[in-house]
């Protein structure tokens, strides 16, 4: 339950723009120039990351947000594996009703966001430690 609960507070506050992050040491992720958009809309984004450090109190994601025009959307995430190796990601996102992207030009953000247990009003913290946006061609799914 946890996981399922932080996985969607990275999402939102990837889809919230919380921020700019700069990538702190040991981590990296990066954005393939290509994204897949399936006939229901369904885009799927993809790239590389690496990490350090991540304990199952304090676990990493990689999430990504799709941009194209003034409409931004987010989806799944994925924990990350930090032992400091090379990994490859790969999310899908989906707009809903009326609000979906199409094939041609859009920006993805990527980002390594960990999620931290505290005390307090708001009981977990988020902490990004890496992030990339890219330029992406938003292709049909052939």
């Amino acid at each position: 339950m946890y996981a399922r609960t932080a996985t969607g507070i990275a999402a939102l506050a990837v889809l919230l723009g919380a921020g700019t992050a700069t990538s702190a040491p040991g981590y990296d992720i990066a954005v393939n120039t290509r994204a897949v958009i399936a006939g229901d809309h369904t885009v799927t984004t993809s790239g590389t990351y690496r990490c350090t450090g991540s304990s199952g109190l304090s676990p990493v994601f990689v999430t990504a947000s799709v941009r194209q025009g003034s409409l931004s959307i987010s989806g799944d995430s994925q924990e990350a594996v930090c032992d400091g190796e090379l990994h490859d990601w790969q999310l899908k996102a989906r707009g809903f009703r009326d609000f979906h992207l199409e094939p041609g030009a859009a920006t993805v953000q990527g980002h390594l966001v960990q999620i931290r247990p505290r005390s307090g009003l708001i009981p977990i913290e988020t902490n990004f430690l890496a992030a990339a946006e890219q330029q992406v061609e938003l292709v049909p799914q052939g």
